[in-house]
């Protein structure tokens, strides 16, 4: 469903799915993310573990072809085919009480291609409150209150300000797919 400057769906996994997500990326999990590549001047206090698609590849499959279909039937870009290959890093955002992003753009650090869209994907198992995500349409915070409830997926442009506020109490869990494609002109 499109809101203003995204779009989103609702359960897209299974409380079950999601567990098992989870123990995949507990699993898979290697390291966090280098301090260097974290966002400057943005605070971003969350831990965030890259992982490589082939460790979800058949949780994520349905994932991608409703991002494909978005793109095609809404932003139009030109995207590169090996976004979903095996090589391919997700970023597992792990956000305890006080833990937060300030407002943001994600972009590509070598300037021969772009991230063209965002995806972000809840996949809590657990409860908590706070880390609602904003979006700044027209100079102003919009909530994005359907990525508050675990399985839900959003999509939007990368190029948007975007936040998650602190959390009040419990562990926000979500999955970031970044879509790039070459350059924008």
């Amino acid at each position: 469903m499109n809101i203003s400057n995204y779009f989103y769906w609702d359960e897209v996994f299974s409380t079950e799915e999601i567990k098992n997500i989870n123990s995949l990326l507990n699993k898979h999990r290697k390291k966090r993310e280098a301090s260097y590549l974290k966002s400057k001047p943005a605070k971003k206090t969350s831990t965030v573990y890259p992982i490589k698609i082939e460790f979800l590849k058949e949780n994520l499959k349905k994932i991608f072809l409703k991002i494909i279909e978005a793109n095609q039937n809404h932003y139009g870009y030109d995207i590169y085919s090996n976004n979903f290959n095996d090589e391919t890093e997700l970023h597992y955002n792990i956000y305890k009480k006080g833990e937060e992003y300030e407002w943001h753009i994600d972009a590509e650090v070598f300037k021969n291609s772009d991230i063209k869209l965002t995806v972000l994907i809840n996949i809590s198992d657990s409860s908590f409150s706070g880390g609602d995500f904003n979006l700044l349409d027209s100079n102003k915070p919009t909530l994005v209150s359907e990525l508050n409830k675990p399985g839900s997926m959003i999509i939007f442009n990368s190029f948007f300000l975007h936040r998650v506020n602190p959390v009040t109490k419990g562990t926000r869990k979500t999955l970031t797919i970044f879509v790039k494609g070459p350059a924008f002109k």
